[in-house]
């Protein structure tokens, strides 16, 4: 079985459709992941940059696509996507057509044993780069409550935040929580709202927990000027979402970036683009997902 594009990449056809691939030109992926995006631009003729932080990433695309690498049209660089343009200068690919942002995990990343799902016994680690100093871990056994709180709230909407918080605060007196199973029978503890029953409680702890350790909406912020610079005119870039913090991050920049610069971005379209109902009973993590794309002027 190849292994890597047992990944399923959300919303594909339409971004790649949204991005207008053209033969022979250049384009950025700066989140490679399972490299589905990738493999599709590359096999509609575009010559691709894919960048990733997460090492077993690069290594995973250079076995699977070394034909692409061999014949100089995917190059692959292991950098986070906050130094877009520094890694895009380094390897030549200032000036692009387009360039695509999955903010998605990738299925190899849930099977990573960094801690991801709160299906899995695993450490509390949750770092996409093995390189990071803070893992989940710390940040559960460290924060102040109200630290605590304030993170489970701003990243992630949790409900029942305080009384989560108050639980893992109090779990916390009798020792260090190390595992993902600790995490999540601590999260069980507390009763959820009968609406919530259909979405595990644990579910949006952890992906707060996984957007702090690896600063991920700062990261986006920085990321989409530099892509909008990068990208040449008439050239497109595609942000694929998966919670409301990234959504508002990309939405907010394609409307008020062509105020404060010029040339600036244009939205292609005014309301995001979601998952098929089919595409959903496929792929049900495409349920959450929002496209948006902006056009240079």
């Amino acid at each position: 079985m190849n292994h890597s594009f047992r990944h399923k990449p959300v919303l594909l056809k339409e971004s790649i459709k949204f991005l207008k691939i053209k033969k022979g030109k250049k384009y950025i992926d700066a989140t490679l992941g399972g490299g589905g995006h990738t493999k599709k631009i590359l096999e509609l003729g575009g010559n691709v940059l894919g960048i990733d932080r997460d090492p077993e990433a690069i290594k995973r695309i250079e076995n699977e696509l070394s034909n692409y690498i061999k014949e100089g049209k995917l190059i692959l660089s292991r950098g986070n996507f906050e130094n877009l343009e520094d890694i895009a200068m380094e390897n030549k690919f200032n000036q692009v057509s387009g360039i695509i942002f999955d903010l998605g995990m990738s299925s190899d990343q849930f099977e990573s044993n960094r801690g991801f799902s709160f299906m899995k016994d695993e450490p509390l680690d949750m770092r996409m780069d093995p390189d990071l100093g803070v893992t989940a871990a710390d940040l559960i056994n460290a924060l102040s409550p109200s630290e605590l709180y304030g993170l489970f709230v701003r990243l992630a909407q949790v409900e029942r935040a305080r009384d989560i918080t108050a639980a893992i605060v109090n779990r916390r007196k009798s020792g260090q929580i190390r595992t993902t199973k600790e995490l999540v029978e601590i999260i069980e503890s507390v009763p959820v709202h009968r609406r919530q029953k259909d979405l595990h409680p644990a579910t949006k702890i952890f992906m707060a927990l996984r957007i702090a350790v690896n600063n991920e909406t700062e990261n986006l912020e920085r990321a989409l000027p530099q892509a909008a610079r990068l990208l040449e005119p008439g050239g497109r870039l595609a942000v694929i979402s998966f919670h409301q913090g990234e959504d508002r991050i990309a939405k907010q920049f394609f409307r008020l970036y062509r105020f404060q610069v010029k040339p600036g971005m244009t939205e292609v379209n005014k309301k995001p683009i979601m998952a098929s109902e089919k595409e959903v009973e496929f792929n049900p993590r495409s349920r959450s997902a929002r496209l948006r794309i902006g056009e240079k002027i």
